[in-house]
């Protein structure tokens, strides 16, 4: 079933009630430990349990085999679980082989009614939902945000008439081909009963011919009813089909469900609006349609703090923890780094001005001339930096940055302070949080290479084992990252959160690095439907850190991002969608992540729409089915083909985008993905 805002509060509620206990604890939580908008909604959703002295139990999980792992192992007396940041587009019933008949009892305080012995609740922004769970299931609980109600008429209409046409198809099973006839005709030709009922009277012919009417009549019937359930399954397989996305944050939901019971607060604020903002770098849309909202949320609760008329008010104490909007810059680490590496390492500025070009630093420098600002002063740490260059900056950037199509740089940010100490913005806080999560310190620190399984290993061990020992641990270094990011993200700028911020200074520069040089030696391969980028031994130096599949999207986001900017100006070319592929030598597979075209930031409707309509046009033109920018069709590709190639793949991740492959298998998998037309 699914629940809408308004029934969140009941929901809430029926989780305490199910939930509290002095001995056992009933509640278990299960997070996405790769993704930091799940990690944000985690630790409110613990704020709340904790508050209200609800026991539970929260556990990160790296895949799907990992979830199903966790759950087999529950205790009896597990009466809810939480699922967030997973789950949307599983059937979880049958993923995890619940029967229904086992988990319902009778229920003495609701006068004899059947109640189940635990509840499934999904908290997840993966789209397409699953229908199962949003039509069809008891057990398990969707929390949506109105997007079913909205958009999926069509689609609960076709299930529910499928799901009728199944239940009458088993019970005609049951019967005889004589009764099924028989009963059929009864039902369905009632108003023509006098025509063809039976008599004494009849002749033998006359009861032919009133039999051949009655066969044609539910031949025809068996007709209508094949054809209707092939449109009901035309309609349901055209949304699974129509490919993956991210709907919306996860935290959004959850501080949804604390305003529906009155919980809210600017902590819980705070990490709902870090956990949207970590969507803006590759789902900028869904920040855009949420940001006004949070900034609403932020007056109403701290209207002291954004008001200019009270002085007394706005004085800042040890202690004073504000939230404020603020002048903000679209510029990577500004306030923690120096001016022009926060320019040149920005995602945006880089693909506008294509800093991997000679002609593009030339630009930058050239930037920097016109604002009047030297490269010894750029060059500068911010705090260190003429604090009259800094006033003047946002005077400066409106001035000159729309020259090189830079507009979206002086934007509003959400600022928190901390007495003191000083003050973060969201997106810091983001960078910071990603880099816990995606960093090997060990490889950060230099040691670069895929490092092999230690040699007091068995040689003799089987392949198999061996493979799956490596990645284990790999998997158990993600856990151990998530606990990281966990501690970092208190009220407070912990030292794991400086750390972090140090971190992502360092995978930004690899990122760019690496960007750079996969660009200048044009190992992006432009193929006819997608773009394909595979790193492997030798191609780049820094292989082992993509082994993890943050660290892989983000320079994949990178690419398609510098990709979509330098294409735009060729007429002739179309956005394309990228496959970049990353292999771990220590298990001789590949990662393989499968990314949506992007359209470049700040690109304005009417352009998108043009855009938009040719590369429709040249997609009707190849017979594919036409792409947007924000639904991944590798999602339902990599799943088929996977079925079919024979290829050896792993589909474990909550994002089916991604995936892992056998050394061997990639290239005659990727030709025929090309020749598949599913993207």
């Amino acid at each position: 079933m699914y629940i809408t805002p308004s029934g969140y509060s009941q929901i809430f509620h029926d989780i305490k009630r199910t939930s509290l206990s002095h001995s056992t604890c009933k509640l278990v939580v299960f997070v996405s430990c790769l993704d930091i908008d799940s990690l944000c909604a985690a630790k409110i959703v613990s704020l709340l349990l904790r508050k209200e002295l609800i026991q539970y139990q929260l556990i990160p999980v790296v895949g799907y085999s990992d979830l199903k792992g966790h759950y087999s192992k529950l205790d009896a007396d597990v009466s809810n679980v939480i699922l967030i940041g997973c789950g949307a587009m599983l059937d979880l019933e049958t993923f995890f082989d619940i029967n229904i008949d086992e988990l319902a009892y009778d229920s003495e305080s609701r006068e004899g009614l059947t109640t189940l012995s635990i509840k499934i609740y999904v908290i997840d922004g993966h789209r397409p939902w699953n229908l199962d769970n949003v039509f069809g299931s008891s057990v398990v609980v969707c929390l949506d945000d109105g997007f079913v109600d909205s958009n999926l008429v069509d689609q609960k209409s076709a299930y529910d008439v499928l799901v009728e046409q199944d239940e009458e198809e088993s019970e005609d099973e049951d019967e005889d081909e004589d009764e099924e006839s028989a009963s059929s005709a009864e039902i369905d030709i009632s108003s023509n009963d006098e025509e063809i009922s039976f008599n004494s009277q009849d002749s033998e012919d006359a009861i032919s011919r009133k039999r051949k009417i009655q066969e044609r009549r539910l031949k025809n019937l068996k007709k209508q009813r094949k054809l209707e359930k092939t449109i009901h399954e035309e309609t349901i397989q055209s949304y699974y089909n129509q490919g993956t996305t991210i709907m919306t944050a996860t935290t959004t939901i959850v501080y949804a469900l604390l305003a529906s019971i009155g919980e809210t607060s600017l902590e819980n604020l705070w990490l709902a609006i870090i956990g949207t903002s970590s969507l803006d770098n590759q789902y900028p849309e869904i920040y855009d349609k949420l940001q006004p909202l949070l900034k609403d949320e932020v007056l109403r609760l701290n209207p002291s703090n954004n008001s200019i008329s009270n002085n007394n008010i706005n004085e800042k104490t040890a202690d004073s923890t504000s939230l404020s909007i603020e002048r903000d810059y679209h510029l990577f680490l500004l306030r923690h780094w120096t001016l022009y590496d926060s320019f040149f390492y920005s995602s945006h500025v880089n693909s506008k001005l294509n800093l991997w070009r000679e002609d593009g630093r030339k630009k930058l420098h050239k930037l920097f001339a016109k604002m009047g600002v030297s490269l010894a002063s750029a060059q500068q740490k911010w705090l260190y930096m003429d604090v009259r260059i800094k006033r003047q900056l946002p005077f400066i950037f409106n001035k000159y940055l729309p020259i090189y199509g830079l507009e979206g740089v002086v934007r509003e940010g959400f600022i928190r302070t901390f007495g003191y100490t000083g003050q973060l913005s969201a997106m810091e806080c983001v960078e910071a949080l990603t880099a816990l999560l995606e960093s090997d310190k060990r490889l950060l620190s230099g040691d670069r290479e895929n490092t092999p399984i230690s040699g007091d290993e068995d040689d003799s061990q089987d392949e198999q084992e061996r493979i799956q020992d490596k990645i284990d641990r790999k998997e158990k270094a993600w856990i151990n990252n998530f606990w990281s990011s966990w501690d970092a993200l208190n009220m407070n700028p912990s030292t794991l959160l400086l750390q972090g911020l140090e971190q992502a200074k360092v995978i930004q520069q690899v990122i760019f690095k690496t960007g750079m040089s996969l660009l200048e030696r044009k190992l992006v391969k432009n193929l006819r439907l997608y773009r394909l980028c595979v790193l492997n031994d030798g191609s780049i130096p820094d292989l082992s850190i993509f082994n993890n599949p943050l660290m892989l999207a983000k320079l994949g986001s990178w690419l398609l991002e510098n990709l979509s900017e330098l294409f735009l100006i060729n007429s002739s070319q179309s956005l394309k969608p990228l496959v970049v592929a990353s292999l771990d030598m220590a298990t001789d597979t590949y990662l393989v992540i499968g990314m949506a075209p992007k359209y470049p930031r700040g690109m304005d409707n009417t352009t998108r729409a043009k855009l938009m309509q040719g590369q429709q046009d040249d997609q009707e033109k190849n017979g594919a089915p036409t792409l947007t920018t924000r639904l991944n069709t590798f999602s339902v590709a990599f799943q088929q083909l996977a079925n079919t190639s024979g290829a050896k793949v792993r589909i474990d991740s909550f994002d089916s985008s991604v995936i892992e492959i056998r050394k061997d298998d990639l290239p005659p998998f990727l030709e025929k993905l090309t020749l598949s037309g599913l993207i």
